[in-house]
């Protein structure tokens, strides 16, 4: 059972080193491309490095379409004439609908896949689907290969938009909040090297109580605020400022940039 990448950027070699951490096929069974030979660099030395796109396509059991998103065309462009019928694709370009690759590769065996970088470290979050033509059996392999790296969930295409903007790109969303407490600790006086092991901490153990504990998420905040202390007057400005309208705001402009990268496929 082979696996090959096509594409071999950052995401792909998440992927790539849980497949192999997790005994799921060894690195002589994973094959490359890249049409920048400088990408396989950080990918485990025993990977196979594909000297073209057609035999490593000829090789491979599961193909990776790890390109970006406005790439993608050319890659199918370039493999359509290929014999591909058994084989089973995995896309995990955000925003390109199963449609528009079964437009080029008709018949085809496609999964999609919306993870997030935190697959890096075993963390991720990654939402699935498949077409009709791909088979239980396959699917489950493909799921239990990002289920090696952190959770997953099944769900419908049509939601596959509002996932990019709830798990894909939200990583970012974390880090610039994160970057904000940091930047705030400094106007506040505080520039200690561990300042940011606080903040991260404080970030894993709130969200370990609400994916653990019992209690909402209101009640969670509760616990934190008491009336007329210093949590209150935090909030106050919080809300003043609307910052539950402009995290909802930036994930419905992240889903519908999603929508505009599959309209112009």
């Amino acid at each position: 059972m082979k696996t090959l990448f096509i594409g071999a950027g950052n995401m792909a070699n998440a992927i790539c080193s849980g497949i192999i951490k997790s005994n799921i096929s060894c690195p002589s069974e994973i094959i490359l491309y890249d049409k920048n030979p400088n990408q396989y660099s950080k990918f485990n030395e025993n990977c196979i490095r594909a000297s073209s796109l057609s035999s490593a396509v000829a090789e491979a059991n599961y193909i990776f379409l790890s390109v970006k998103p406005q790439n993608l065309k050319e890659v199918l462009g370039e493999i359509k004439d290929l014999k591909i019928n058994e084989k089973v694709f995995v896309t995990i370009c955000a925003g390109i609908k199963m449609s528009s690759i079964e437009a080029i590769l008709p018949g085809v065996k496609l999964i999609r896949v919306m993870p997030n970088t935190p697959l890096l470290i075993g963390r991720g979050a990654s939402a699935l689907c498949k077409n009709e033509n791909a088979t239980d059996t396959e699917f489950k392999h493909v799921e239990g290969i990002f289920a090696s790296m952190g959770i997953t969930t099944r769900v419908n295409e049509s939601n596959m938009d509002a996932i990019t903007a709830l798990t894909g790109s939200s990583p970012a969303y974390v880090y610039m909040f994160i970057k904000a407490l940091q930047d705030g600790a400094l106007e506040l006086g505080l520039d200690n090297p561990e300042t940011i092991n606080l903040i991260c901490q404080t970030l894993i153990g709130s969200a370990l109580m609400v994916q653990n504990g019992n209690l909402s998420i209101e009640d969670q905040i509760k616990m934190v605020k008491s009336p007329n202390g210093t949590t209150e007057k935090a909030l106050n400005v919080l809300d003043n400022e609307n910052f539950n309208q402009i995290i909802i705001n930036a994930m419905k402009a992240c889903a519908d940039r999603a929508g505009e990268l599959s309209n112009l496929f």
